[in-house]
């Protein structure tokens, strides 16, 4: 996919705040020119060797600027695509910024998010599957975020993806053809040999369909939600957790009137913590905001870390919220805190009312078992998450709806089939999965779903 010819863009690549170095990078067929206006060197940049390091000096209106190491990477070999020169300055944002802007005085045009990466995939140098997972990568703050995201840079899901869509094209093409030829009654292609294809297109869509909650955690984490009556002692697991100060923690019910969010990385894998209010009736609407956001956050939740107090007897409370997170939750540990003070409520009882559960003695002010915890909710995270080698798995809901589709489309067309009904109706169907799959990678996309994707990225990316 090959773009008109655009404005050459510019932006700074790093983070912004102090550091040894800043980047800024300027694309476009201007490139080169609106480098060399600002650039003072032994050699000039149109003649800089490719891909190696010039040292120079950046000066701007007669004014010195700073001390720079410049790269050139040429067209069509580069990221973008486009001729394209990275500036390494000293980390001031101060002087980075001065860089910037005198690029910008001299024809460059500041770049929008995801610039960068949206050229890429315009001048077909990426597909639209591996510019979301640079994104990815960027973000990714665990190892199996790192691990998924790779992977689809590299390109694994676009080519397992691409072979699907080309063979039914291909065999979508041969059933059109047939249509040319129907006063002959030629068949180039049995309807035994398109369903058995399409029989096996669809156990891979189906189990592409069905690795989305995995890769959904691995690029997002697993939302684990801590629930309880008021006073129980949530916020003070969550800062057992945490190792940290994280909560206010009184002896007064219902401190807590909103959520509180943290992220712990267990074995590789993000796990959002998030804090609720206390779940009781309360005639305080803001108590009752903090009630419902933590219903909400119970309902969402991947784990429920359920916490009860030991030293106080079994209530109607407890049991009446026992019996809703069983409802409302997928996953659930329970925990009985203040494991310190003399226990009114055993471990035994609790598996009463929590038959298929396991039950957690803890005292969080104390650092009573939560070791322990920490394990328990380590084997929850990873029975959810870390693929294992070369797993493939698809962690956006546009992936997977595109592939839902898909998966519904080769359905019809095998039902089709099944039912002796003429080609074109087959191949309508064989086409819409075709498309389905295409819009992953980008071969059918509208403006506004690309303008989408490209403005979740940092700028200079």
């Amino acid at each position: 996919m090959k773009s008109q010819k655009q404005s050459t863009v510019a932006a700074v690549a790093t983070p912004h705040g102090e550091g040894g170095i800043a980047v800024i990078r300027i694309s476009g067929t201007d490139a080169l020119s609106i480098s060399s206006a600002v650039y003072r060197g032994a050699e000039t940049l149109e003649h800089a060797e490719e891909r190696r390091a010039v040292y120079g000096r950046i000066v701007h209106k007669g004014r010195f600027i700073d001390e720079v190491i410049i790269t050139v990477f040429r067209a069509p070999r580069s990221y973008t695509g486009e001729d394209t020169v990275e500036i390494s300055c000293h980390g001031s944002p101060y002087i980075a910024s001065l860089v910037l802007q005198s690029l910008v005085e001299n024809g460059a045009v500041p770049a929008g998010p995801g610039e960068f990466t949206k050229r890429a995939f315009l001048n077909g140098k990426i597909d639209l599957a591996q510019a979301e997972a640079v994104a990815d990568l960027i973000k990714a703050r665990t190892e199996s975020a790192r691990r998924v995201a790779g992977m689809q840079v590299s390109g694994y899901l676009s080519k397992y993806i691409d072979e699907m869509r080309t063979a039914i094209i291909q065999a979508s093409a041969l059933l059109e053809l047939e249509l040319d030829f129907s006063e002959q009654d030629i068949e180039f292609v049995s309807r035994d040999e398109i369903k058995q294809n399409l029989l096996d297109i669809k156990s891979k869509l189906k189990r592409l369909v069905e690795s989305y909650n995995r890769g959904r955690v691995c690029r997002e984490g697993i939302r684990m939600a801590i629930t309880g009556l008021p006073n129980v002692g949530k916020s003070s697991v969550l800062n057992g957790l945490m190792e940290r100060e994280r909560a206010i923690v009184t002896h007064i019910p219902g401190t807590t009137r909103d959520t509180i969010e943290d992220v712990l990385d267990i074995e590789g894998i993000k796990v959002r913590i998030t804090d609720t209010a206390g779940i009781r009736r309360s005639d305080d609407p803001v108590e009752q905001q903090g009630v419902m956001r933590a219903k909400k956050a119970v309902h969402e939740a991947d784990v429920v870390l359920l916490v009860l107090d030991g030293s106080r007897p079994v209530s109607s409370d407890t049991v009446n919220l026992i019996s809703w997170v069983r409802e409302s939750a997928k996953d659930i540990v329970c925990i009985l805190n203040k494991a310190d003070l003399e226990q009114q409520t055993t471990q035994e009882e609790m598996a009463t009312l929590l038959p298929d559960k396991e039950v957690w003695s803890v005292s969080a002010i104390e650092d009573q078992g939560m070791r322990t915890l920490i394990k328990v909710i380590t084997s929850h995270a990873l029975k959810r998450g870390l693929p294992d080698g070369q797993e493939l798995l698809i962690t956006r809901e546009r992936h997977r709806d595109a592939v839902a589709k898909a998966l519904e489309r080769v359905d019809h067309a095998v039902l089709s089939i099944d039912r002796d009904m003429s080609q074109e109706f087959i191949a309508l169907d064989m086409r819409g999965a075709a498309d389905a799959l295409g819009a992953i990678m980008g071969t059918v996309s509208p403006d506004d779903v690309l303008n989408k994707i490209f403005a979740d990225f940092c700028i200079g990316k």
